[in-house]
C-alpha cells in the first residue's frame, strides 16, 4: 500500500501539463469549390493534459470552444480545420487558432480561394 502512495505522489509531482509550441498551416483551397485543410501542430512537454481552444476564420465563423486530452508521453497533437469555399472571385482568407488553456497562444495561416 505505501508502495502505491509513493508511486502517485511521485506521478503527480512532475512538471505541470504545457504547450511547448504551436505553428498552423493550411493548404489548399485548390480550384472551384474546394474545401482547404488547416491543420495546427501544437507541441506538448509530454505530460497528460486538456487542450481548450477554438477556432476563428475571417469570414467570421467561429467553431465555439473544443477539447482535445492528450495522454501520458504524447507530444504533439493535430488540430484540424476544414474550410469550403464556393463561387467565384478571389478571397484572401485567415484561419486563427487560440489555445486558451493551458496558456493562451494564438496562430494563424493565410490562404487565398480563386476561381473563375
Amino acid at each position: 500500500m505505501l508502495c502505491v502512495v509513493l508511486f502517485l505522489a511521485w506521478d503527480r509531482s512532475g512538471p505541470e501539463f504545457a504547450v511547448t509550441g504551436v505553428t498552423v498551416r493550411a493548404s489548399g483551397p485548390g480550384g472551384c469549390g474546394t474545401t482547404a485543410d488547416v491543420v495546427a501542430r501544437v507541441r506538448t512537454n509530454g505530460q497528460p493534459g486538456t487542450i481548450r481552444y477554438r477556432w476563428l476564420r475571417s469570414d467570421g465563423t467561429e467553431s465555439g470552444p473544443l477539447v482535445e486530452r492528450l495522454v501520458r508521453g504524447q507530444r504533439e497533437a493535430r488540430l484540424r480545420l476544414k474550410w469550403t469555399f464556393r463561387g467565384e472571385g478571389t478571397v484572401r482568407a485567415t484561419a486563427e487558432l487560440r489555445i486558451t488553456s493551458p496558456g493562451r497562444r494564438t496562430e494563424s495561416a493565410a490562404l487565398t480561394y480563386r476561381c473563375g
